[in-house]
């Protein structure tokens, strides 16, 4: 059986036990917005916020088909998205990448470890 896990992480935190790595970063950060701060959970209009970014989309659609092949090829794979704090843009992409991956019926185990912090 295919099991996947996707983590996301802060990088000033160091990396996290993962067999594939990416870095979000690029994303537009919703912590630098006013309207939300380091710490604040994500809800709908930062997740939108994160998610309507052309370059978060491009990434998303270049990045699932490569999961596609990955989960044929590792029966254990631990995919690894982080940003500079893990708070937001990785825990939001990694989200809405599970629930893609899941509506394939794919079981997938999302660990947010900045969430602890």
């Amino acid at each position: 059986m295919q099991k996947l896990t996707l983590i996301s992480f802060g990088f000033k935190y160091g990396i996290p036990n993962a067999n594939y790595y990416f870095d979000v970063s690029f994303a537009k950060n919703p912590a630098r917005e006013s309207r939300w701060s380091l710490f604040d959970q994500p809800d709908n209009a930062m997740m939108d916020y994160v998610l309507s970014q052309p370059k978060v989309e491009d990434f998303i659609n270049a990045l699932l088909p490569m999961l596609d092949v990955i989960i044929t090829l590792d029966d254990d794979a631990r995919i690894a998205l982080g940003c500079n704090a893990g708070r937001h843009r990785s825990a939001i992409i990694v989200e809405h990448v599970a629930s893609k991956i899941r509506a394939k019926g794919i079981d997938v185990e999302v660990i947010h470890r900045e969430w602890k912090k």
